[in-house]
């Protein structure tokens, strides 16, 4: 009988390309270029052999979407910082992944010298999980939103689950807003909502997965097929905002929000929180005095001391 150690199944994914901007030119991480992905990731499949069920094995759509966001996200100077970076980062979204081996292709580097290509290849076990030089932190802001039950409440309870996540932090929460309901019907409660700064070592596709499971904890159903009303009422929102300058483009993700540069229910909350933020490189400060709904928001009553940064 084969022990884990012993497996050899193998999901690999060849030459998934993106444009990023990876590199120690300064010119590299202003124009970008194209990175080119390989990954050979080893598990036990052995069950999803047997029952020819999806949920028995690792999806390579979610891998394949983690990669993109990897290359596109946040820059390193080395490709092999990219490489043991998105090698650690596979291997934490699925515990039934037992080693990730991935080389990154950088076919138009720097050289002076007539070449084919450039590749670096990591190849990481979970035990290279526990070592110190695991994933760094990046920062990324959340907006929440609540209008059914207690929403004050809820936001609050929100924040705490989030703080309890590993490999998440919360720098920084800004005080509750009091919103009008915005593109949805009308006929329902005002919004209370709230702009947070976390730190996370998680990908952007980790912070989606978590984000969604602190909604559903707090009973939010997703979809319209659970009766939910695109902009509609509900019990919590948790939208990711920015995760560091990354830019990803996916069918279940889009980073930066694409609408919140024009939502004052973001914008409002988190320019009291920091009156010096960003977004896409644009003032958070000046985008809320231009959004069409900045003028509903109000301070809520229910926490009007509720800042912010420790």
């Amino acid at each position: 009988m084969s022990s884990r150690s012993d497996l050899s199944d193998t999901i690999r994914l060849t030459g998934l390309t993106a444009t990023g901007h990876h590199g120690v030119f300064d010119f590299e991480k202003r124009e970008g270029q194209p990175f080119r992905i390989d990954a050979e990731l080893t598990l036990d499949f052995r069950a999803a052999g047997r029952s020819d069920e999806l949920q028995d094995t690792v999806s390579y759509v979610e891998i394949a979407e983690l990669i993109e966001a990897a290359i596109t996200g946040e820059p390193f100077d080395l490709i092999e910082a990219l490489a043991d970076h998105l090698a650690r980062q596979i291997l934490r979204s699925d515990e039934r992944l037992l080693a990730a081996e991935i080389t990154v292709h950088k076919p138009q580097a720097p050289l002076a010298q007539s070449f084919q290509d450039v590749s670096v290849t990591a190849r990481r076990t979970r035990s290279d999980l526990d070592s110190p030089a695991g994933g760094a932190e990046v920062r990324a802001i959340l907006a929440l939103g609540s209008n059914l039950g207690d929403s004050a409440a809820t936001l609050a309870s929100a924040v705490t689950s989030l703080r309890s996540r590993a490999g998440l932090r919360v720098l920084a929460a800004s005080p509750l807003a009091r919103t009008r309901p915005v593109g949805g019907p009308q006929d329902q409660p005002d919004f209370l909502n709230q702009v947070i700064e976390i730190a996370t070592t998680k990908s952007p596709q980790e912070l989606l997965a978590l984000t969604q499971q602190v909604e559903a904890e707090h009973h939010r159903a997703r979809g319209a097929q659970n009766g939910e009303i695109r902009w509609g009422p509900r019990t919590l929102d948790i939208d990711i905002i920015t995760y560091a300058s990354a830019r990803v483009s996916t069918p279940s993700l889009q980073i930066p929000h694409p609408r919140a540069a024009h939502r004052g229910f973001v914008l409002v909350p988190w320019m009291w929180m920091d009156p010096q933020a960003t977004l896409d490189g644009a003032s958070v400060a000046e985008l809320a005095a231009q959004a069409a709904d900045a003028a509903t928001v109000e301070l809520a009553e229910e926490h009007t001391n509720a800042v912010v940064r420790p």
